[in-house]
């Protein structure tokens, strides 16, 4: 059996195991396994006995749910490679969308205020960081082990040539968090968790990763009410909210906001395969 023959037998067992991209996962296994980069396989060469055993280990582990980015150990993140392990939520490297509009309102804007709340593993706030230098960025993480990821991450970047970002450890729905910046954010970038607990989600999800980056109350909104009350207390007149929410309050997300009189232009973005995904809103004057 070829190299590549025995990577498409992986595709299907991956797919079974509910990967959204088992072709992909297919050839990175392949290419951990034999210590390559996954543009450097030959598909028709016979493969190692040993590396065909370690391909075989790791196929296993991707279609019982473990996260791709536990296996490998990085996940790739708006140009970025983020250190990930259990305890953390892994960044989805086809959704790093709510990065953009946050750049995007500050664009015009010389050294400027952005707080990422329930930052995890760094993603957001480094990406930030990463395309504006010259911006003063916080990031807030409650989880122990989010916390020392993001650390990790953050470490990496300044070795890299990036702006250091200020970490805290904390809650996001607390009355104080960040007291010391109130009214004077510029934009306020969050990934809460806002699935409901009754939810069935994949193993990856659900099993495998950190319940506290996921659920979120009854309705899934425990989080993110708090989470906008502190971006309110933050944010500068004019600054923007960016909220990543998921398909799944593509309704709640309106219905709640429209009562809210501290934001203003709130709008919905879909994300590239046409679901709702994030929230973009203004504060108010």
């Amino acid at each position: 059996m070829t190299i590549g023959k025995l990577i498409d037998a992986a595709v299907g067992p991956i797919a079974h195991g509910m990967s959204a991209t088992p072709h992909r996962d297919a050839e990175e296994l392949y290419a951990l396994a034999a210590g390559i980069g996954a543009a450097d396989i030959d598909r028709d060469a016979e493969p190692d006995d040993t590396v065909a055993e370690e391909f075989q280990r790791l196929t296993k582990r991707r279609i019982s749910g473990v996260p791709m980015a536990y296996l490998t150990g990085v996940a790739p993140f708006a140009g970025l490679e983020l250190r990930v392990g259990a305890g953390v939520f892994v960044p989805r490297r086809d959704f790093s969308d709510p990065v953009e509009p946050a750049l995007e309102h500050v664009r015009a804007t010389t050294a400027p205020l952005i707080v990422d709340l329930c930052a995890g593993a760094g993603a957001i706030a480094l990406a930030i960081a990463h395309r504006r230098p010259d911006a003063e960025v916080h990031a807030v993480e409650i989880a122990e082990q989010a916390y020392g990821f993001a650390e990790l991450n953050a470490a990496d970047r300044v070795a890299a040539g990036d702006t250091a970002i200020h970490l805290h450890r904390g809650d996001v729905t607390a009355p104080d968090v960040l007291a010391e910046l109130n009214g004077r954010v510029d934009v306020v970038v969050t990934n809460p968790p806002f699935v409901p607990e009754q939810a069935q989600l994949p193993p990856e999800f659900a099993v495998h990763q950190p319940r506290i980056a996921i659920y979120a109350g009854p309705d899934g909104l425990d989080v993110i009410r708090g989470a906008v009350d502190t971006a309110a207390r933050l944010l500068r007149p004019g600054g923007a909210l960016v909220l990543e929410h998921g398909h799944l309050h593509g309704e709640t997300m309106p219905a709640l906001f429209a009562a809210d009189t501290r934001f203003t232009g709130v709008t919905l973005h879909p994300d590239r395969f046409g679901y709702p995904l994030y929230l973009l809103a203004l504060r108010a004057g």
